[in-house]
């Protein structure tokens, strides 16, 4: 071969056949995505074969649709792994999802007993599965975007199809604080913030240890290898940012579902809870939803009403399990109501107090960690959302939605929206909620009255619906762990700062389209985690978990390392069920001191748990507030469908133990080195129960050390 032909040869060949020290020619980026056809791409002999087919075999639409699908499906399976290339597309095109390493699934599965779920997440399984109605159906106030979505966190569910992952690297984003400002950590970017251990002991002795959500400044430290691999949480694909974020930080996925708290979620449900309180106790204890007629069934009382009022009165009308402010109207004539379907129909606020002109609502956050007994927190901070444009009276002016309604995925597609980045500043259509109440006290607006208000306008709407949730719970949970509820609360000022209701959601959404709602709703989730108190699997035997115990650095006597089923056990032995009855039979008299002081003489393994429990939930409080139970919330208790034995344990160990807290502690702590709160009845093939104690090894395969 002459010199010539050898270099032509030399340059045909592949580049890694080259000699190195020849740099191949590099293509831009740029020029291999536009050259590169889409993922989706249908190549034309492929679309040709499908009208020959269709011809041939005289197929309809259906099952035309059909075919297509069944041919993207074969399409998908041969496609080859995802290359560089096409990795980039992906990011640009979703640069906020983070990349979770899908290889390597880890598991937590927890006790059968918490395998009955009341209703689970309305977008990922049928109103079949749901078990609801057909009204109850689309009882979700969903919301995207900013509003109420399926982004709810609720543990009314069985975690026994939770995931997680352990590769926190693969994450294309995170986040960090700084100054008090959430901000998002680049991919490629070095996260610089100090680890923290993602396991928290128990302040009492013989409970096994929690997971711990650190704040966004901190991030969670590895977790042993033999742990991480039994560990697995399903993440949705509507996860929010902060949601992911918060799981993130200790390596965690989430799976969640919902209660029966679409009585208090659904507007004609709340209504009518509301209703009988107000007829019973009077307008001005329950006075704060405004009148409410829910159609067809009050056409008659609502056709008086309105002939009572003039054309120049506003009427709101929603549908009962709407969101994103669909199918909300104001109107003022009769012929605008429509018949069609199911409706509420809402006296309208026509008095707002406005900041600048413009109309608001707040959303507040309440977390409900167990209906019984009652625990209700209140977050400190929340969002403050403007309409667009501002209010007018004016009946002409009643079908612009940017001026009636606050809804933010209504006013985002106005013109005059303003957004706000600044979390601290008063500005824009959207403030935080601290910022709304530092601009009422400048006002000279007495803000510590108001918030005594709004606290007492939740604790008794969540009151309104506990009789319904606590019989749906008893129906279909044997387990009291991971009972919990995040709603929204959604509120308007009027003119003499008198808070209304106006809905709950019993989904808000933790989207987050800002770094406003990220300095919101980030702080918030960790800290609902934490409250949630998640334990470790039951994957391991007592030697394993000591072991794990050892690494983790835990030397207080937990007794055991993973999820312990008696901990959250419902069933009660005879003893328990003869000194429940006595007291409730002391309660009907309705006087107070009748079992005030006697409840607490006496202490049963199911009142240790229960105050366990309680007391352990004080140490996560950052931002929420516990305001129910307290030592004045005793006068809610009226309420109430009737009295229930827990909430009398919690007023009476409140009014003792409230002052002096360390006291109570400490006697919680000598029945825990007992292993008194492990002591639980099991269920015979008779029907009889016999009472378990902790160092029974027929009650649960993990052995309590009664050493402490």
């Amino acid at each position: 071969m002459d010199e010539e032909s050898a270099e032509v040869a030399k340059q045909t060949e592949p580049v890694d056949a080259q000699d190195a020290s020849v740099d191949p020619v590099k293509v831009p980026e740029q020029i291999i995505n536009d050259l590169k056809p889409p993922l989706d791409f249908v190549p034309p002999k492929l679309k040709r074969k499908r009208k020959i087919v269709k011809r041939k075999l005289g197929v309809s639409s259906k099952t035309e649709k059909t075919l297509v699908r069944t041919t993207r499906k074969i399409q998908m399976k041969r496609k080859p792994a995802l290359g560089p290339v096409d990795q980039i597309r992906l990011d640009a095109k979703y640069p906020l999802i983070p990349d979770f390493d899908v290889g390597s699934p880890l598991s937590i599965d927890t006790p059968d007993s918490c395998a009955a779920s009341l209703v689970s997440t309305d977008s990922d399984f049928p109103d079949s599965v749901i078990g609801l109605s057909d009204d109850d159906s689309s009882y979700d106030d969903a919301e995207q975007g900013n509003e109420d979505s399926q982004s709810s966190i609720s543990g009314y569910t069985s975690m026994s199809s939770v995931s997680v992952t352990q590769s926190r690297d693969n994450l294309s984003s995170s986040l960090s604080e700084e100054n008090g400002q959430i901000r998002q950590i680049k991919p490629g970017e070095e996260d610089t913030r100090p680890r923290r251990a993602v396991v928290r002991v128990s302040r009492f002795s013989n409970l096994p240890p929690f997971i711990y959500f650190p704040p966004a400044e901190e991030r969670g430290a590895d977790l042993p290898q033999d742990l991480a691999k039994n560990m697995k949480w399903k993440l949705s694909t509507i996860t929010p940012l902060v949601v992911r974020e918060a799981l993130k930080s200790t390596g965690f996925r989430l799976i969640k579902s919902k209660s029966g708290t679409f009585q208090i979620g659904r507007k004609d449900r709340l209504w009518r809870n509301i209703r009988k309180l107000e007829v019973k106790f009077g307008v001005n204890e329950f006075g704060f939803l405004p009148q409410t007629y829910v159609l067809p069934y009050d056409l008659k009382s609502l056709r008086k009403a309105w002939k009572k009022t003039s054309s120049d009165v506003p009427w709101i009308i929603k549908p009962p399990a709407s969101a994103r402010g669909q199918g909300i109207k104001v109107i003022h004539r009769w012929d605008q109501l429509s018949s069609a379907r199911p409706l509420v129909v809402q006296e309208y606020k026509n008095n707002p107090y406005l900041i600048s002109g413009t109309k608001f609502d707040i959303r507040m956050y309440v977390l409900i960690t167990s209906f019984d007994p009652l625990k209700i927190y209140l977050y400190e901070d929340g969002l403050v959302r403007f309409a667009s444009m501002k209010y007018s009276s004016e009946m002409t002016s009643l079908g612009d939605n940017f001026i009636h309604l606050t809804n933010y995925s209504i006013n985002k597609h106005c013109d005059q929206y303003i957004h706000n980045e600044d979390a601290g500043a008063c500005k824009g259509s959207k403030w935080t909620l601290k910022s709304l109440w530092n601009y009422l006290r400048n006002e000279g607006a007495d803000v510590d009255e108001l918030l005594m208000r709004i606290r007492d306008l939740v604790i008794k709407t969540v009151v309104s619906g506990e009789g319904v949730v606590n019989r749906l719970c008893n129906e279909n949970l044997k387990s009291t762990y991971q009972c919990y509820e995040l709603l929204g609360f959604d509120i308007l000022l009027d003119t003499e700062l008198r808070p209304w209701l106006l809905e709950v959601n019993i989904s808000p959404s933790l989207h987050s389209s800002s770094s406003l709602d990220v300095t919101v709703k980030g702080p918030l989730i960790r800290e609902v985690f934490n409250l949630a108190r998640f334990h470790f699997p039951s994957k391991f035997n007592e030697e394993k978990q000591k072991e794990m115990s050892k690494i983790l650095g835990i030397e207080q006597e937990i007794g055991s390392f993973c999820m312990d089923g008696r901990l959250y056990s419902r069933v009660l032995s005879m003893g328990e069920k003869e000194k429940i009855e006595d007291i409730l039979l002391s309660a009907e008299s309705g006087l107070r001191q009748e079992w005030l002081g006697s409840i607490l003489e006496d202490l049963k393994p199911c009142d240790i748990r229960q105050l366990v429990h309680y007391e352990d939930e004080q140490t996560q409080l950052v931002n929420f507030r516990k305001i129910f139970p307290t030592p004045e919330s005793h006068r809610y208790l009226k309420y109430m469908e009737y009295p229930r034995y827990f909430n009398l344990l919690l007023d009476a160990w409140e009014n003792k133990y409230s002052t002096n807290r360390r006291q109570g502690l400490k006697l919680l702590d000598s029945f825990c080195c007992k292993g008194i709160h492990l002591e639980v009845p099991q269920i015979m093939s008779n029907g009889a129960t016999a009472t378990l104690e902790p160092h029974s090894t027929t009650s649960l395969p993990i052995i309590v050390d009664n050493s402490c």
